[in-house]
């Protein structure tokens, strides 16, 4: 029974989810900046405004944690097909 995966292929995984998550977290960012930017309203709708963005915010980072929980996980699957495809039979 043969492995059909590369450990390059799960690096580069592994690259895409890094660049994912620093995208994630630079659109966070601007959301912050744009309520942050907006501080000075007052009204009921800004409150409402706020409120969306906040959780927008929210719902935007959840992914974070998850996608960086899986970064080493995947290194070591990468390190193991290594391992793995210097055994010759």
């Amino acid at each position: 029974m043969a492995v059909k995966a590369s450990p390059e292929t799960i690096r580069e995984m592994k690259k895409d989810i890094s660049n994912t998550i620093r995208d994630i977290e630079r659109i966070s960012s601007g959301i912050k900046s744009g309520i942050s930017a907006t501080s000075g309203w007052n009204d009921a709708q800004a409150a409402q405004f706020h409120t969306l963005m906040r959780q927008i915010v929210s719902l935007t980072e959840a992914p974070v944690e998850t996608l960086n929980a899986a970064l080493p996980k995947l290194e070591k699957l990468a390190q193991s097909l290594d391992q793995y495809n210097r055994v010759k039979f």
